[in-house]
């Protein structure tokens, strides 16, 4: 049986930014902007995997609850108290975190033998070693200079070999044109080996020879490395920052921009995103002076620029820009200065940050807004825009109510007659059992303890046709109604009264 192998690493890749912009009008909708390097096992082939993932959510919480408190006191006069106060408040939260780690593996099978294929493409030969047993699979791509393999056998079989500090790899084959295969061997450099291990590289897995050999791991860069204080790095992370090319004018670039405390993951995650002193600066500039080296990955992940944030600043100050931990939310939802400026034209300047994050998140326009504004509704709070967006209160809503002669209903109140499915037919309802002009926080209580026109219409069937609106919810929670009246007349007890009943109800209540 083969012995285990080493897995070494490709390049890199990126995941593209999953933006994750919300505009389903629920009452809760909620986000998490996590650009993530993640922590990946190395199994195939010498690859630095960066996942840059985020995922920009917004939690708006909006809270449109009736919470009737009844406490219903029942003496000769019997005076309901209801409470129904209905906050539409919301509350954007954005959680931003960034893990810049790159953990390299080396694990697997033996990959010192077996089968290659190449092609050639200009002055590169991409080469694919494969496993020549058939109980383990693996494969494993790399690039090579066609320069270094002077004397390729063409058209018929033959040996060539590659030569490498790390090791030698001996290949027989042939090739056809730009296309060949055959088997290889590789013979790790013992030497090479013992070196790695007086530098106080950690781990001593020859298996990380093959490693060595694909990034083409020289003494003098393991050298350098060590020069610029990097002593007791893992192997795993020599090959990655060897694969990434990270050089020494590329680790003193970080230093001289104050990242003195960089670490071998952070400059693989750094190099492989393609941030150099260019964009740093350039981030700088635009007023973010104190960014982390985890807020850079965050910002170049979303292609965040000197230009995209100047659009947002509201002063010339760094007070007015949003946290660096917001920003990659903003423009992960597509929040630049176009749509901050399109909410001037109707009257809102300065939105906070945390509000147009939210107002973004539902899908919140400028035209939407003035379809308030033609129905009368002048200079709306961004929170009640929020709620009447959540609750799906268009034109159409309102001018239902103004059918039965509400008009003029503060946005607060609409959010709370949609949140308690109060309908302009429930309305009727009301006035048919000869209740009019009922006030909307009238009708709250109402609704809230379920009193409906039939429950009404019970009682006119006993004869009580003129009980006052505020004398319904003291009834209701007392748990009187026309069937319990009617039990109580037939038993013998009958009065014209209906506070009596609730009296008889509160008196026996204990004893049902």
């Amino acid at each position: 049986m083969k012995k285990p192998i080493i897995a070494a690493l490709r390049k890199y890749f990126f995941l593209v930014p999953l933006l994750g912009c919300l505009n389903n009008p629920a009452a809760n909708a909620q986000a998490t902007v996590t650009p993530v390097v993640i922590t990946t096992n190395i199994n195939q082939a010498v690859h630095a995997r960066v996942n840059t993932r985020v995922k920009p959510i917004v939690k708006s919480t909006i809270n449109a609850i009736v919470d009737p408190v009844m406490g219903s006191t029942v003496s000769a006069n019997v005076t309901p108290v209801v409470n129904a106060v209905v906050p539409s408040i919301v509350i954007p939260n954005i959680n931003i975190g960034v893990n810049a780690d790159v953990n390299v593996n080396i694990t697997g099978i033996d990959r010192n033998e077996g089968s290659w294929f190449a092609s050639i493409k200009g002055d590169k030969i991409m080469i694919e070693f494969r496993s020549d047993d058939e109980n383990y699979h693996w494969s494993s791509n790399s690039d090579f200079m066609l320069s270094e393999f002077p004397s390729l056998p063409r058209g018929q079989k033959g040996e060539f070999s590659l030569k490498r500090e790390a090791g030698t790899m001996t290949f027989t084959g042939k090739f056809d044109d730009d296309l060949g295969y055959g088997h290889y061997k590789f013979v790790a450099d013992k030497a090479f080996d013992d070196y790695i291990k007086t530098q106080g590289i950690t781990g001593d897995d020859e298996r990380n020879a093959f490693a060595f050999f694909v990034v083409n791991l020289k003494r003098n860069y393991v050298e350098m490395l060590v020069r610029n204080g990097f002593k007791d790095m893992s192997r795993g992370n020599l090959i990655a920052m060897a694969s990434m090319k990270i050089d020494e004018p590329y680790i003193k670039m970080w230093k001289e921009n104050g990242f003195n405390d960089i670490s071998p993951n952070h400059l693989v995650a750094g190099k492989s995103m393609e941030i150099d002193a260019a964009y740093v600066k350039e981030i700088r500039d635009a007023g973010y002076k104190d960014i982390s080296f985890n807020q850079l990955i965050s910002f170049k992940s979303q292609h965040i620029t000197g230009d995209y944030i100047r659009g947002l600043r509201k002063d010339d100050s760094e007070s007015g820009l949003p946290p660096a931990n917001q920003l990659v939310a903003y423009k992960s939802m597509n929040i630049d200065a176009a749509y901050v400026n399109s909410f001037k034209a109707v009257g809102y300047d300065n939105i906070p940050y945390n509000q147009l994050t939210a107002m973004k998140s539902m899908n919140i326009t400028p035209e939407f807004v003035k379809e308030y504004m033609d129905l009368g509704y002048k200079n709306i709070p961004v929170h009640d825009l929020i709620s009447l967006k959540s609750s799906n209160i268009d034109g159409a809503y309102i001018k239902s109510f103004e059918a039965v002669g509400y008009k003029n209903i503060p946005a607060h109140d609409l959010v709370m007659l949609k949140s308690m499915g109060i309908t302009p037919e429930y309305i009727r309802g009301f006035e048919e059992a000869g209740y009019k002009d009922i006030s909307l926080h009238s009708l709250l209580p109402l609704k809230s303890m379920g009193i409906t026109p039939q429950y009404i219409n019970g009682f006119k069937k006993l004869g009580f046709t003129d009980i006052p609106l505020n004398e319904l919810p003291g009834l209701k929670s007392t748990g009187v109604t026309p069937e319990y009246v009617a039990s109580m007349q037939g038993k013998g007890f009958k009065s014209n009264d209906l506070r009596k009943y609730m009296r008889l109800k509160n008196a026996f209540k204990d004893s049902e």
